[in-house]
């Protein structure tokens, strides 16, 4: 017999906390919801019921879009529907820039903008769903509210997350501050309850901001407990006392009994100084930025020229790998150093870049000439021809290379969206969150990252 989909209800949607799977499900038939979210914690189940509400959906024949701000966020719900054969003929994976047909544009202080291009007809889909919804921004969020024509569309995030960079000053990411009816859960499933990262997760979800900021002696009790004694044992919730040096020492023995590892920090140049002595400790004094095969990471949102001219956006975050490189002058600037990096997105899709062999200088140079003309522009008699060729030079050498940069460490803001084996969290550098509550929610991202050990490098008496 061919299934014959109930029919479809106008009332509102009512989500059912204690049922999250067959309310989900029941979504699909209130039409008088045009957008929900499915919200919970790292480790809650959101993506197994994400893809059991694709597998429901695609059943009925429903035309599908799942989209995020990169590639790599999308990589866990796709290989979730492959494991359990979903349907694929209606499923649409792409990152949210691509589904809304953005494009970069050029400013002159050096920064891209992302500007809409030819309209994108979302209609052509009946439900698009948003994963990792917390690290979408306002601008994106009403892009896609003006696009989305009669589609559907289901929010899935963890609402705890650190809202995106210019959002920090918010309580929550943007996406929960909608009135949209939303499924919650809350119960962490990654780990089991007496595992001490699930502990510390629990403890931290409920941490009031207004207490100040939480010390490792009022999460830790048994601290004493959590200093190892050597490598040759190490648990699953640590603190590491000693420096950056002591840490790399400790990811590089765990990256050798095969770890999936990151180092998280706040600041870039805690997480470019990791990155340095990593890379040294993987390869030795080698030749070249970068190695083939290696994991990388762009640093900023930026653009590549594709065949047809246009330019492409690589979202922060987005990992790649490193295919091949050789040594080779760019056109424009053959005093610099630099390599054309053969690599591949999540996706599979294969393009090459450019990269000065020495990212910091290139970036300081850059630096160089907008602080010139911000002297300029504050000056009484602003030179407006002087300004101009400034920022000429300045946004000529930025476009010039691509911000490609190691991943052995990242920011805690680009380790949104990942898991790994083992996570070593920078204490004193996530220190320097300014307000209370985004040091309490980057605490939060870096725990909730392992899928087996935390660790905390920091000092030897706290």
């Amino acid at each position: 017999m061919l299934f014959r989909p109930p029919k479809p209800s106008g009332k509102p949607w009512i989500p059912d906390p204690l049922s999250p799977a067959s309310s989900l499900s029941s979504l699909l038939d209130h039409t008088g919801t045009s957008s929900a979210i499915l919200s919970g914690p790292a480790g809650s189940g959101k993506t197994t019921l994400t893809a059991s509400f694709l597998r429901e959906a695609a059943s009925r024949g429903l035309s599908l879009a799942i989209a995020a701000p990169t590639h790599k966020a999308l990589r866990v719900l796709r290989e979730t529907l492959a494991r359990k054969g979903s349907p694929a003929p209606h499923l649409l994976f792409t990152t949210l820039h691509s589904l809304l047909g953005l494009r970069l544009s050029e400013n002159e202080d050096g920064s891209f903008s992302i500007k809409p291009g030819p309209g994108p007809d979302l209609s052509l889909f009946d439900w698009i769903i948003i994963d990792e919804c917390s690290l979408v921004g306002k601008e994106l969020l009403d892009s896609l509210e003006r696009a989305r024509g009669r589609a559907r569309i289901l929010f899935v995030g963890d609402p705890y997350q650190l809202p995106p960079v210019e959002a920090l000053h918010l309580d929550t990411p943007p996406v929960f501050s909608r009135s949209y009816p939303t499924l919650s859960l809350d119960r962490v499933h990654r780990q089991t309850e007496d595992h001490p990262v699930h502990r510390l997760t629990r403890s931290l979800l409920s941490w009031n901001p207004d207490r100040g900021r939480p010390t490792p002696a009022s999460l830790f009790p048994d601290f004493e407990e959590m200093v190892p004694r050597d490598l040759s044992h190490p648990g699953r919730l640590l603190w590491i006392p000693g420096g950056s040096r002591e840490a790399v020492r400790w990811a590089g023995a765990l990256s050798e009994q095969g770890e999936n590892l990151r180092i998280l920090a706040y600041t870039n140049r805690r997480v470019e100084l990791y990155n340095r002595l990593l890379y040294q400790r993987e390869y030795g004094m080698v030749s070249g930025p970068f190695a083939r095969h290696e994991r990388v990471l762009i640093h900023e949102t930026t653009g590549i020229k594709t065949g047809e001219g246009e330019l492409r956006v690589l979202p922060a975050g987005e990992e790649l790998t490193v295919l091949e490189i050789f040594p080779e002058n760019h056109p424009d600037y053959p005093e610099i150093p630099a390599h054309r990096v053969y690599v591949e997105d999540e996706s599979g899709d294969g393009f090459s870049v450019m990269v000065p062999d020495d990212s910091a200088f290139h970036q300081k140079t850059i630096d160089g000439y907008f602080r010139k003309i911000r002297t300029l522009k504050e000056g009484s008699m602003p030179a407006r021809s002087e300004i101009s060729a400034l920022a000429k030079k300045a946004w000529g050498l930025k476009r010039a290379f691509t911000p490609l940069r190691h991943g052995y460490a990242t920011t805690v803001f680009k380790a949104q969206g990942s898991t790994f084996d083992s996570v070593i969290v920078d204490w004193r550098d996530l220190g320097l969150f300014r307000e209370d509550k985004a040091f309490v929610r980057a605490l939060y991202v870096a725990a909730t990252r392992p899928r087996f050990r935390l660790l905390f490098s920091g000092p030897s008496e706290v």
